[in-house]
């Protein structure tokens, strides 16, 4: 994991040292993000850290999407496509070409147009993780964790749901 400035600098900082580890907490409320960067089956993302106006945003995208309608309007499956989509929308901050590509070909392009759930969940599944291991270095009164926190589901106590509720790192399987 890394800080860097906004996301809209994009200037990378250092990479942490343990004792700048404890700081990070006030490295964020000074304006700074936390990022890493997560090899997936399609290349490696730069992810950041969702603080609480990115999940307020992620909740707004996702309503947005479902036309505002109640959740149980949906299907679960077509919820978490939704949510997962919504989500990488926000916390993805850079990928391998073809994301780059498709970006620049298409100025409102949005993980709902990946055709593989997938690798939506696999994305997913490590930016759930990479929120899990943060979260934990906040913790108060605790050292922070040095390793990253397991993402199976039922694992809400850990991660306080929201956003990243009830995701489990197994993949997606396409049986209809």
């Amino acid at each position: 994991m890394k800080v860097v400035k906004k996301i809209e600098t994009k200037n990378p900082v250092e990479k942490l040292t343990e004792e700048k580890k404890d700081d990070l907490f006030t490295d964020m409320i000074m304006g700074n993000d936390a990022t890493d960067e997560v090899e997936t089956s399609r290349g490696k993302f730069e992810i950041k850290y969702p603080r609480a106006a990115d999940i307020v945003m992620i909740g707004n995208l996702t309503a947005f999407r479902r036309n505002y309608k109640p959740v149980e309007s949906f299907d679960a499956e077509t919820e978490m496509v939704n949510v997962m989509a919504s989500t990488l929308d926000v916390v993805v901050v850079a990928g391998p070409p073809w994301y780059e590509e498709a970006k620049k070909a298409n100025q409102q392009f949005s993980f709902l147009e990946v055709p593989s759930r997938e690798f939506l969940a696999e994305l997913y599944s490590k930016a759930y993780s990479f929120r899990g291991e943060v979260e934990q270095r906040f913790s108060v009164g605790k050292r922070p964790a040095n390793k990253r926190v397991s993402s199976k589901k039922g694992n809400d106590d850990a991660m306080d749901g929201g956003a990243f509720g009830s995701l489990t790192n197994e993949p997606a399987h396409s049986g209809a």
